[in-house]
């Protein structure tokens, strides 16, 4: 090739990229493909890295962050094992819970969660936000305990839910807003930015201070990687007290039993499910919280390539594929191979850059988006080929009458 500009690889990455651009437009659904738009939606190459590269076996156990199970408690028992931690000095309790209101039937169960968190060192309730628009990141309503539980306490707050997760079929959880704002003027951090503050405020501040709308969680690990107690270890004391000391304490629901894996209303699909969207969620809420909190305390904080810089190579990658199939297509010798030829260079393209993005992650924690890139590589050989044979070639002709 005597020059990298041609007008027909020009005209070539225009078509493929119209013809994307068309296709995102038509918007037709079918019902019986939802499930697999979902899954596709939900994916990120770097859910390979978690499952398919990362040796779990490397990755240090967490011993900054206990688990408790609350299973179905109600707030009597919520409160007995609050006094029970309490003993052993924590760091600081959160509990992963919606407690919003006060149980007119049983006031006394009120009184007692009162007591058990005033007795806290450190003590923070889940909050949420609702009724907004994720797009303008002002919320309508901010869903607080009662001043009961807070006021009266000294507790404070941060929100557990992560916008609209809940309304769709398949939630799959891999990022969290660090801090959400009401259309009032309230600010609230999420909870487990709120938890870690206490234990390390210095790297909160940096978290807050990297100023995204949104972070990519950096996931440690399930259950296999954190410290947990069920129900009866902590009522009947059956544990080390130097376990709980100074450390963090997450309290949320994990199943009657958190050895019971199955499918459950708090359980979320993340990178970590080896079969995504296929199996059954595979991580209860509360582990995401303390996933979040150890990403925090690390420092292993996600860097996302700009979505300017990943439509600048995906449409390079596009200019590059056409100079390279016109060529083949243009030479008679060439051309008679051209799907065994092009379909082997569009191989070696995805797994270079795969390997690149799976690179970028597992040493920077980088996150190189060439989702769109790849897709253009899938498409461009048959695209170009339509391109050139129909619309290259009756051209040609109709000027030659």
């Amino acid at each position: 090739m005597r020059k990298l500009f041609r007008w027909s690889s020009v005209f070539g990455t225009l078509f493929v990229l119209l013809f994307m651009w068309l296709l995102g437009q038509i918007g037709v659904r079918f019902d019986f493909l939802n499930v697999f738009e979902e899954v596709f939606k939900s994916f990120d190459l770097t859910d390979i890295y978690y499952t398919k590269i990362r040796d779990a076996s490397s990755v240090p156990y967490e011993d900054r962050i206990v688990l408790v199970n609350i299973g179905t408690l109600d707030r009597r028992g919520i409160a007995a094992e609050i006094k029970v931690l309490n003993k052993y000095d924590p760091k600081v309790i959160g509990i992963d819970a919606e407690l919003f209101s006060r149980k007119e039937e049983d006031p006394l169960g009120d009184f007692m969660l009162s007591n058990a968190v005033k007795e806290a060192n450190n003590f923070v309730f889940g909050s949420r936000v609702d009724g907004g628009n994720p797009a303008t990141q002002l919320w309508d309503t901010l869903y607080l305990p009662p001043p009961l539980f807070t006021d009266s306490t000294g507790a404070q707050t941060g929100f557990v839910n992560i916008g609209n997760i809940a309304e769709e079929d398949f939630p799959t959880w891999k990022d969290i807003p660090p801090q959400e704002e009401t259309k009032s003027g309230r600010e609230e951090l999420c909870f487990a930015a709120k938890v870690a503050s206490f234990y390390n405020k210095e790297n909160v501040e940096e978290f807050l201070e990297r100023g995204n709308s949104k972070e990519k969680i950096f996931f440690k690990g399930n259950l296999d990687k954190y410290t947990k107690l069920d129900v009866e270890d902590v009522l009947d004391e059956n544990f080390d007290s130097m376990l709980i000391k100074d450390k963090i304490v997450l309290m949320g629901y994990m199943g009657e039993s958190f050895t019971n894996y199955h499918f459950d209303e708090d359980r979320f699909y993340t990178p970590l499910n080896p079969k995504l969207g296929r199996g059954s969620p595979d991580m209860y809420g509360v582990v995401v919280h303390a996933n979040i909190i150890s990403m925090i305390l690390d420092k292993k904080f996600i860097n996302e390539m700009p979505k300017s810089v990943s439509y600048l190579i995906a449409v390079l990658a596009c200019y590059l594929n056409s100079i390279v199939f016109i060529y083949i297509l243009t030479k008679h010798r060439l051309s008679i191979w051209y799907n065994g030829i092009s379909k082997l260079i569009q191989l070696i393209e995805t797994i270079v850059l795969t390997t690149i993005a799976l690179f970028l992650f597992a040493i920077f924690q980088y996150e190189a988006n060439l989702t769109l890139t790849l897709f253009v590589i899938i498409l461009s050989g048959d695209l170009l080929e339509i391109f050139y044979d129909v619309i290259v070639k009756g051209i040609r002709k109709v000027a030659k009458k």
